[in-house]
């Protein structure tokens, strides 16, 4: 078990619910047996917490592919529908083919272990799932309703966290209203007068639907109103968490992970930064203040041996392989002629 303490550095607003003109954060209902009462607490899901991973994991993986291809003069060339497996994890589907057989599902392994990101997150491909290896937990905020039930993780981190038994639930919750601003005057200024604008009249289809006045059609300042009445009502509220809260909680090994898909899921850890919605509007922005991952040891055997085990001495031991598996379409992994050819 790994655990990971994330701070808020902006907003989080993570939450798919929308109640007309506001997005609220996502909550679970959690029991406090020592209360005698069932609170709503806003977490973050492991699944969330999973697809940014899915893909920090992936970009890292190819940066590191493109380092060692350029060393050796190589290109790199990714399968769209790859690099979209990757992102996403895939959906199960009926297959209406043949059965899976055995050595189609080898022909997957041998593919998918070229693959770390697909190895160490899991996916779903026809009528096949590949689980994942390891488990996300949810994450809960540290205040005085949640202690109690995250305190064996507090104790792992060897922190003094106890100022944030003292803040209550209702006090990290907030809500701010936004509004989509009519930006048809930016065109005034922020273009060259070199260029010319055209279509000017159609932007108002790409702000979710025309005004419905032609020229000539209604005076100066009927035109205003009704552009007026529009951007009103572009006004929206988002619940969202403080700045400051901290948050708790861990990543398993369901399968133990390789040295070198140990490696790149301890960089991706690092390197993530983003969560929730409303990123472009300054929401979502986190630090990790604890992460196990940066105690976990070098194996203790010679150094040979490490460096053979490590990320990119498996890039170069397999790259031949990797950019050609990278080149493919994972649809056609479980296709016995395709898939053999590929592995």
């Amino acid at each position: 078990m790994h655990v990971l303490l994330l701070q808020a550095r902006e907003p989080i607003s993570y939450g798919e619910e929308s109640v007309g003109i506001k997005t609220l954060i996502k909550k679970v209902s959690v029991l406090l047996p020592e209360r005698g009462e069932i609170i709503e607490v806003p977490v973050i899901l492991g699944n969330g917490i999973r697809g940014v991973l899915r893909d920090v994991l992936t970009y890292m993986f190819l940066n590191k592919v493109v380092e060692v291809a350029k060393n050796n003069n190589k290109d790199v060339e990714v399968d769209a529908r790859l690099f979209l497996l990757m992102l996403t994890g895939g959906v199960l589907r009926r297959r209406e083919e043949a059965p899976i057989t055995a050595r189609m599902i080898d022909a997957l392994r041998r593919n998918v272990e070229l693959i770390p990101p697909l190895n160490i997150m899991g996916f779903a491909i026809a009528n096949v799932m590949v689980p994942s290896k390891i488990k996300v937990s949810t994450f809960y905020p540290i205040c005085k309703e949640t202690y109690g039930l995250v305190e064996d993780l507090i104790n792992k981190i060897r922190t003094d966290l106890k100022i944030a038994k003292e803040i209550p639930l209702k006090k990290l919750v907030s809500e701010i209203q936004m509004m989509h601003k009519d930006d048809v005057s930016r065109f005034v200024n922020v273009l060259p007068q070199a260029i010319k604008v055209s279509n000017i009249d159609k932007v108002d289809t790409m702000r979710g639907g025309s005004l419905g006045i032609s020229e000539g059609e209604e005076s100066k300042k009927e035109v205003a109103k009704k552009r007026e009445e529009t951007s009103l009502q572009a006004l929206f509220q988002r619940e969202y968490i403080l700045p400051g809260t901290l948050y708790i909680g861990y990543i398993s090994e369901i399968v133990p992970l390789t040295t070198y898909e140990m490696e790149l899921l301890k960089l991706a850890i690092e390197n993530i930064s983003g969560l929730g919605g409303a990123i472009a509007r300054g929401f979502g922005s986190f630090r990790i203040l604890y992460s196990d991952f940066a105690h976990i040891k070098e194996d203790s055997g010679p150094r040979e041996e490490k460096e053979s085990l490590g990320l990119r001495k498996f890039i170069e031991n397999n790259l031949d392989e990797i950019l050609n598996v990278l080149k493919t379409n994972p649809e056609e992994w479980l296709d016995s002629k395709t898939g053999s050819k590929s592995g």
